[in-house]
């Protein structure tokens, strides 16, 4: 079986390591603070670090705080800002990358919560300018708020009575091109559709079917006025939902949960397109490439699997971490028609990177076997046996903390991680 460092155009050299000057948290040891890859060194960029402006760790008490989560937004004239979360705290931030050092002493957002603690965020880009942005924050008790943290003006919330849901919201995202919907991912294992110019009902919504499909059910609102939510969506039998995915060109939905499945929607049309499964246990993330070909999932098997649209088919699956994976994410700065790049940080603490060839998008016919279970899916295109697929071995798989890993962002001059100790570390590309 093909190597992935075999079949791309060059190797990579290992990288440089030394101990930090500051433990990313947990025990002392040695973290790589760079590594090196076939276009040059990444670096760790000391001074462009994000975390609470006094930089002590949260403490929890009891429970397992949210994992943390990074979002960021481009404005038209005035550069980028970061949105994190961390226990029950939530921050936004003049990003400024690699240009110039970070300044902790002045966040544009400080957020302090009782009782709930923020679990994931979006901002809107559609509707982003210098004067407004909004941003919406998904809660652990199932409460969602829309907030302008230019403005300060902009104070809304959704479920606020919990009628809606109570489970925890696990994902947000609007919907692409829209500056007024966006959809909310639960536990419950529900996503709904939301209009944030609508209100909520005062009362629990009672629901008629809309549409259903194989393993998915579709529901609207019964109400004499329009009201949130538009839609309810059900997939399978209430397994978490874990992350949400539009497609590059926004008109397709990729979602992942608990119960090992990836399902792939027509937005619009809410047709289901295709499904691919974990070797075993949940789903955690989800990512599309730029050009919209390929699907990368991660999550409790420690496996990166890679996702056809075109074959409709598991086309790789990319082994290198030791734990789960949390975050998962093309390069689309680095794509190229022969090879794609490919990256994820986990709950081992390490950062790895995968290059896709482009003859392993190579239409072939996967022994596919007969089995009275029609739910055993192992065996079949969507969730093909280790010997029955290519296994991509990591160009890179460094350990980058001391804590779990759980964000990776590509940026055109860095790339963005976060891990659970509340801390945004940024690393430099190499040189052009």
């Amino acid at each position: 079986m093909a190597r992935a460092d075999t079949l791309c155009s060059q190797s990579l050299l290992e990288a440089g390591e030394r101990p930090l000057e500051r433990p990313l948290g947990g025990e002392p040891g040695d973290v790589k603070t760079q590594f090196v890859t076939r276009e040059g060194t990444y670096r760790l960029m000391t001074l462009s670090e994000y975390s609470r402006p006094n930089r002590v760790g949260y403490q929890t008490q009891g429970q397992t705080p949210p994992q943390v989560r990074v979002s960021l937004v481009t404005l038209p004239d005035q550069g980028e800002r970061i949105c994190f979360n961390h226990g029950r705290e939530l921050y936004v931030y003049v990003y400024k990358g690699i240009k110039k050092a970070a300044d902790l002493s002045k966040p544009l957002e400080k957020k302090v919560y009782k009782g709930t603690n923020p679990t994931c965020h979006d901002f809107n880009v559609a509707s982003a300018s210098n004067e407004s942005v909004s941003l919406l924050i998904g809660f652990s008790t199932g409460q969602i708020q829309l907030i302008d943290p230019i403005k300060k003006e902009l104070n809304k919330l959704f479920n606020e009575e919990r009628l809606i849901d109570k489970s925890r919201v696990t994902c947000l995202r609007w919907v692409p091109g829209s500056r007024s919907l966006f959809l909310a991912a639960h536990a419950s294992g529900q996503l709904y559709v939301y209009n944030e110019e609508l209100p909520c009902g005062s009362a629990a919504p009672h629901y008629q079917p809309f549409k259903a499909g194989e393993g998915f059910s579709v529901s609207t609102c019964k109400t004499k006025s329009t009201r949130n939510p538009l839609f309810r969506w059900l997939l399978g039998t209430g397994s978490a939902i874990n992350e949400l995915a539009f497609s590059p060109n926004g008109s397709q939905l990729a979602i992942v949960s608990q119960d090992g499945l990836l399902r792939v929607f027509q937005y619009d049309s809410m047709e289901l397109l295709g499904t691919a499964r974990s070797y075993f246990g949940g789903l955690l993330c989800v990512a599309w490439s730029g050009d919209g070909r390929l699907i990368a999932v991660g999550g409790e098997d420690d496996l990166v699997t890679v996702y056809s649209m075109e074959q409709k088919r598991v086309i790789g699956r990319a082994q290198g971490h030791r734990s789960w994976v949390a975050s998962v994410a093309f390069d689309w700065f680095l794509e190229a028609e022969s090879c794609y790049r490919l990256g994820s940080v986990g709950h081992d603490t390490q950062l790895c990177l995968w290059e896709l060839p482009e003859d392993a998008l190579t239409p072939s016919k996967p022994r596919v076997k007969r089995r009275s279970d029609p739910l055993q899916l192992v065996g079949t295109p969507a969730c093909p046996r280790l010997d029955e697929c290519p296994v991509l071995e990591p160009l890179v798989c460094k350990k980058i903390a001391h804590e779990r890993l759980t964000a990776l962002v590509f940026r055109p001059d860095c790339i963005i991680t976060a891990c659970q100790d509340g801390y945004v570390y940024t690393w430099a590309r190499p040189p052009s």
